[in-house]
């Protein structure tokens, strides 16, 4: 069927006077005339006519692609650049047209597909689940939403040659996403997601069969899986216990998410009784409808609020939370212990150090830490972990990109049985290697763990930690968020990171910037003036990490590549030798947020002032 020509009058006019973008322009003349796309044309032609080019630009400007979480973005019905029925279906086929041409058109071939509460994720897996099934494949599908870490668990246990999970975690509601995952049930990594990118890009030129969903029922080619995979997944996730105390009160909140599938599921199977699910964010809602700004991201602290206020009128001694696809965790605690008193949340970095340092001292004292023991961790998660592996006697693998799937990649390279815990700044843990990916579940059990541990010796959590600093020095870390969408947005983050690159700062917060590590150029250079480089091998990625004269003070910055943000990191250390009182931290405390205060402003500035150059 032909498109109305006026719709392509109208296109071509609104290329004409920039309110379309070239590429936007050519875009949707292919779904306005070329076959695949003819579902779709009414819709496309109903917004040509209302002249929403702001929003078609914005859909069909690019081609949504892979970053450190998979392909994530917003929901449109039409569009190259959102998650729609037709760019679902196109990355469905690209995976097993990948999958194919690597295994073999008459191999058996097999994928886990699992989904979370997000609107259009039932519908979105289902299509997945029935592009598969056509392309040949068997099709191992949870009918009901499942979380994160558990679609990877389920790729291994199943030995399937991929996964795919239907999710946009902590973004909010407008956004969903699709999440690829290999063999090894981590996300795929290069060269797989740019070969599986490529695929998607010859599907998207043609129609996308898709398999009778009851008629793939019928003949075997999908297959509803559910209790026995939860079942061996939940005593997995048990058997990572460290400790044996469970005398602690829990507030939990799946943040209108899957979580109380997993993350409860495994706290009763361990033995933990006193876990009490908070009522007003326990039912699965895709617009998370009581959470502060219907974002479910346990990063923010006032996500725990309601949380926090439960457990203050019940005495509970911990609040945890987990995003809607519940791979990362939030912590809430009484800062003396007392629950009716002040409480606060932890941010990530002091969440990992406080598991590792635990996961270290108990494995320890079972009499089975080894020195071929090693903890994984990223470039901008906190130093203070390298400290506590060497105090432990245990080593560490600290020099990866963002995302979780290069810690599932250095799991593999470094071998599975030395591995004892890893973790990213943004909330995310894992212990075991029964999954590749990081596990609100496992997360919780070992902090609900610590807690009961520590309350067991009338000792604190906060007190634990401050125990920790006085060990290995305070360490502080900042993280400065600048979101900018849009294809607007994409060239100020360009912008941005250029100037970064080529003319940065001299100093931050009164300490001049004494070199910069470009992970994307693969050098390091000195930043005095003297023009000296020295070669920078690995790893690769567009990242640029600037250390100050101060040991332990730098700050990182790089583009975000599952959500419209410019990220940078703020690090700074504060020497605590010759402390013995955790009285004496306050000062110390401060001294390291003062600097991370005037870091934070001398950045801002020259952002602003980048942003507003012409």
């Amino acid at each position: 069927m032909a498109p109305p020509d006026d719709a392509l009058s109208l296109v071509d006019s609104a290329e004409k006077s920039g309110e379309l973008s070239g590429s936007a322009a050519a875009n949707i003349k292919r779904w306005l005339s070329e076959p695949p796309f003819e579902a779709y044309r009414d819709r496309l032609v109903e917004d040509i006519h209302a002249g929403h080019w702001k929003t078609l630009d914005d859909a069909f400007y690019a081609v949504l692609e892979f970053g450190t979480g998979g392909r994530r973005g917003k929901m449109y019905p039409v569009g190259t650049n959102v998650l729609n029925a037709r760019t679902i279906a196109e990355s469905a086929r690209g995976l097993a047209d990948y999958i194919t041409q690597a295994r073999g058109e008459g191999t058996p071939r097999s994928c886990a597909i699992a989904r979370d509460t997000r609107h259009n994720s039932p519908e979105f897996a289902r299509s997945c689940a029935c592009v598969l099934a056509a392309a040949g494949f068997k099709v191992y599908l949870f009918p009901d939403y499942r979380s994160t870490p558990l679609l990877s668990f389920a790729v291994r246990y199943l030995k399937c040659d991929c996964g795919i999970m239907i999710t946009a975690s902590h973004n909010a509601p407008a956004d969903n996403g699709f999440k690829c995952y290999a063999s090894t049930g981590g996300q795929v990594i290069p060269p797989d997601d740019s070969g599986i990118i490529d695929c998607v890009k010859v599907a998207s030129d043609r129609a996308i069969p898709e398999k009778d969903y009851e008629e793939a029922l019928k003949d075997g080619s999908i297959v509803l899986v559910g209790a026995e995979v939860d079942d061996a997944y939940t005593s997995a996730v048990v058997e990572q216990s460290v400790s044996p105390a469970r005398d602690v009160s829990i507030v939990y909140t799946p943040l209108h998410g899957v979580g109380e599938t997993s993350v409860v599921a495994s706290l009763i199977k361990a033995g933990f009784t006193k876990v009490n699910i908070l009522a007003s964010q326990r039912t699965p809602d895709g617009d998370f409808a009581n959470v502060p700004g219907h974002v479910s991201n346990p990063e923010i602290p006032k996500t725990l609020d309601l949380a926090i206020a439960e457990a203050k009128r019940t005495g509970a001694d911990l609040v945890l939370a987990s995003d809607p696809d519940a791979d990362r965790i939030g912590v809430g605690l009484p800062v003396t212990g007392d629950p009716a008193g002040e409480w606060t949340t932890l941010d990530g970095n002091q969440i990992g150090a406080i598991l590792a340092a635990f996961v270290m001292k108990q494995v320890g004292d079972l009499g089975r830490l080894r020195p071929d023991h090693y903890l994984v961790t990223t470039l901008v998660s906190t130093e203070m972990v390298r400290e506590l592996a060497k105090r432990e006697g245990v080593g560490i693998q600290d020099n990866l990109l963002v995302g979780f799937k290069w810690i599932a990649q250095r799991i593999d390279e470094m071998g599975p049985a030395g591995f004892l815990f890893g973790f990213e700044e943004s909330h995310g843990y894992l212990r075991g290697t029964h999954v590749r990916d990081k596990d609100a579940a496992i997360a919780s059990l070992l902090f609900a763990e610590l807690a009961a541990t520590v309350k067991d010796r009338r000792q604190t959590v906060l007190e634990y930690l401050d125990d920790l600093y006085i060990d290995v020095g305070h360490y502080g870390e900042r993280q400065v968020n600048k979101t900018l969408e849009g294809r607007e947005g994409v060239a100020q983050i360009q912008k941005l990171m250029a100037a970064f690159r080529s003319n940065p700062l001299k100093s931050a917060g009164g300490l001049a910037l004494t070199e910069v590590r470009d992970y994307k150029l693969h050098e390091t250079r000195t930043l005095d003036g003297s023009g000296t480089t020295t070669p920078l091998p690995e790893p690769s990625g567009d990242i640029l990490i600037f250390q100050t004269e101060a040991a332990g003070t730098r700050f990182a910055v790089r583009p975000s590549g599952t959500e419209p943000k410019i990220k940078l990191y703020l690090f700074a250390r504060t020497d605590t030798s010759g402390v013995t009182d955790r009285s004496k931290l306050a000062e110390i405390k401060a001294q390291t947020s003062g600097r991370l205060d005037a870091i934070a402003a001398d950045i801002e500035q020259f952002i602003q002032q980048t942003l507003s150059a012409s």
